[in-house]
């Protein structure tokens, strides 16, 4: 019998290439997945063209509202980035389609998981790192790392000489990446950082040029940590996220430039466009301030630095990253209240933000007021403070004093 793999399958020429190199070099049967993220593939064009290649099954997912909400919105509550500017946008797609191929992997009893991740980038070391800890028993064929060929023109030859004619650009400007969460431009005049790069073929959510507008009202409530309804209406998680994108990209919100350290070392520039993440993280970074203690906003910060890096290491599906997960989840428990924002003239500014949970108390802070007669108290908690302090303070004088009368009495001799 033929083994069954089944295939990371985006459409794109390398997993199109992939395909019936499988069929010919393991003999195999080829099940293609393909699931929608929001990178908004053809479902129909995806599925003629698999099974012109040799698929002999494939199968579509649209996981948009399921991205959005298990991935996602967790991300951003945790607060989680990448050398403090990258908001995961690649990096928070990976696991769940691992995470689906592998389901489908199992329920049909294959042999083996395929993708199409090359050996410079990240990718093969995020699916590969899933597919360890969801499916250990089945091996994963890297055909990037396999086969003889050496580059994108060689794929395009290979699949013409079968009588397949790839209508693509064999040598696109750009690296791209798409979906739900951000879009990202890499190589090509990216490479070179002495270049200042054309705005006009990178970006695409996000407009560049905004001139001086009225501003437009954003209103965010967030239930636990998490975003469930903007200007007051309930929408689904894919829907919500959606319409931060179309308002921030509007308004010039979301773009990163980033040079990145990759997981093997190497350092690579991005353009990240991020509009309605950048929001999120804006509004849900606002409601911390105001619903936890410091001691609890601070933790957060440095155990949300493990959980981005986890995540972009490939480790989500990982002991650690699900430890820290019911860490925020508890942390989330008063992170219940609305974020009202104006997005203006690719700024931000918060006009209100209220919570049943609020820390905030405006009568305490207020300088009209010392309702607890604070003034006054505070000379006994600053002596208390400052005790250590003092101590110290006295033993360096006195180590001072000590030498310069050593200093004075070798000067007389």
């Amino acid at each position: 019998m033929s083994k069954l793999i089944i295939l990371a399958y985006s459409g794109g020429l390398d997993t199109s290439a992939i395909l019936p190199w499988l069929k010919e070099e393991m003999d195999a049967d080829v099940v293609a997945y393909c699931c929608d993220v929001g990178n908004l593939p053809d479902q129909h064009v995806l599925e003629k063209r698999a099974l012109e290649l040799g698929a002999s099954r494939v199968v579509f997912e649209d996981m948009k509202d399921v991205f959005a909400r298990d991935y996602v919105y967790p991300l951003i509550r945790a607060g989680a980035t990448y050398h403090e500017d990258y908001l995961l946008g690649t990096a928070i797609a990976r696991p769940l389609i691992a995470e689906r191929v592998a389901i489908l992997a199992k329920s049909l009893g294959a042999d083996a998981i395929a993708h199409g991740a090359t050996g410079k980038g990240n990718d093969q070391i995020r699916f590969e790192r899933a597919w360890a800890y969801l499916a250990p028993e089945l091996s994963v064929i890297a055909p990037w790392r396999k086969w003889n060929f050496k580059s994108r023109t060689d794929l395009v030859k290979y699949l013409a000489d079968k009588g397949f004619d790839f209508d693509c650009e064999v040598n696109p400007k750009y690296s791209v990446d798409a979906n739900l969460m951000h879009r990202s431009c890499e190589g090509g005049e990216l490479e070179d950082l002495g270049v200042c790069y054309d705005k006009s073929s990178v970006l695409e959510m996000v407009k560049a040029n905004i001139q001086s507008g009225t501003g437009q009202g954003v209103d965010i409530l967030f239930e636990q940590g998490i975003p469930v309804t903007l200007n007051e209406e309930r929408m689904s998680p894919a829907a919500l996220l959606e319409r931060l994108n179309q308002i921030g990209g509007a308004n010039g919100i979301g773009i990163a430039d980033l040079v990145e350290e990759r997981i093997n070392g190497i350092k690579s520039r991005g353009i990240y466009e991020t509009p309605g993440g950048t929001i999120l993280h804006y509004a849900s970074r606002s409601l911390k301030q105001i619903c936890w203690s410091r001691d609890l906003l601070q933790l957060s910060l440095r155990v949300a630095q493990t959980y981005g890096e986890l995540v972009y290491d490939g480790l989500w599906h990982s002991d650690a990253r699900e430890a820290l997960e019911a860490y925020f989840i508890r942390a989330a428990n008063s992170l219940n209240g609305h974020v009202e924002l104006e997005i203006i003239s690719g700024q931000m500014f918060i006009k209100k933000r209220s919570s049943p949970h609020t820390l905030y108390d405006k009568d305490l802070v207020s300088f009209e007021d010392d309702i607890f007669d604070i003034n006054k108290s505070a000379d006994g908690y600053l002596n208390i403070l400052n005790l250590s302090q003092r101590r110290a303070g006295l033993a360096i004088a006195s180590q001072k004093n000590d030498g310069q009368a050593q200093d004075g009495q070798a000067g007389s001799g």
